[in-house]
């Protein structure tokens, strides 16, 4: 009822007259989405699209953020190869913005993350249409993005007293974009390059990670053991074991010692010790 009533205080007002008509327009597409009026709605934003063209020039990052923001409406709602059309158009859009003349490292920074966030995404889609490979793709473009903003954040803000803006945000995105990658190469049967995606996650998650981050570690601990344990390796059954014993460290830490998945992992540590007990006899 909100979003109908803002609708319709939008269009008495004639708000097309005023300085900022272009955000109005763009807010009230956006309602229009949420009231799931979508044909009214991709009209509206295509009006806005065209609007920001008529005002800031094709190749713009204005136009960019707009076929971003609708993308991800779209998304939201279900519309993934609508989604996936324009995130496409908007990375293409961004890799067409001219240089600028006078240089700002915070907002080159910005709009490269703004493309890691889209290859992201982009990296989502395919994977539930079933594009594994080129999921993977776009997973691995991302994680370099994140490494880049990371790394350029850093010197950006070198000698900073307090944290940088943004760099958790980062990392959750990092740490999560390298399970889907370990994920999505058992899909395909890639178990070392699954193992490497898992191992590199473990790394990269420090002690004042977010907690999130910490699970994501808990769960790459069991891929790991899973992996180990179906090779035949020397030492792969001691490495199963270890990274089955610090998930349930995790596990336990995390959830609790009572937790069904904390229980299911001690129950398999208890198989795994005694199935190796019974092959050294």
């Amino acid at each position: 009822l909100k979003f109908a009533e803002a609708a319709r205080i939008y269009e008495a007002c004639n708000a097309t007259l005023h300085f900022n008509s272009i955000a109005n327009a763009q807010s009230l597409a956006s309602l229009l989405v949420d009231l799931g009026d979508m044909q009214k709605a991709q009209s509206m934003f295509e009006e806005v699209i065209s609007m920001r063209r008529t005002v800031n020039g094709s190749h713009c990052v204005p136009v960019a953020k707009t076929i971003n923001s609708y993308a991800i409406l779209l998304a939201k709602h279900g519309k993934m190869n609508e989604a996936l059309e324009h995130y496409e158009a908007a990375k293409a859009t961004y890799g067409a913005v001219p240089a600028q003349l006078i240089r700002d490292p915070e907002f080159e920074i910005k709009c490269k993350y703004d493309v890691t966030l889209i290859n992201l995404n982009i990296a989502s889609i395919r994977s539930k249409k079933g594009d594994l490979n080129a999921a993977i793709e776009c997973y691995e473009d991302g994680v370099r993005g994140l490494r880049e903003y990371e790394s350029a954040l850093a010197d950006l803000h070198k000698g900073a007293s307090k944290p940088v803006d943004g760099k958790n945000t980062a990392h959750k995105h990092l740490i999560a974009a390298l399970g889907r990658i370990g994920s999505l190469k058992l899909k395909i049967g890639d178990n070392e390059g699954a193992l490497v995606a898992y191992m590199t996650l473990l790394r990269e998650v420090k002690d004042d990670s977010p907690a999130a981050s910490h699970t994501e570690k808990a769960k790459a601990h069991i891929k790991c053991a899973t992996i180990f344990r179906q090779q035949n390796a020397e030492n792969s059954h001691d490495q199963s074991i270890a990274h089955l014993r610090e998930a349930l460290d995790m596990y336990t830490a995390i959830f609790g010692p009572e937790h069904k998945d904390t229980l299911a992992i001690a129950s398999s540590l208890r198989q795994w010790l005694s199935e190796d007990q019974n092959l050294q006899r």
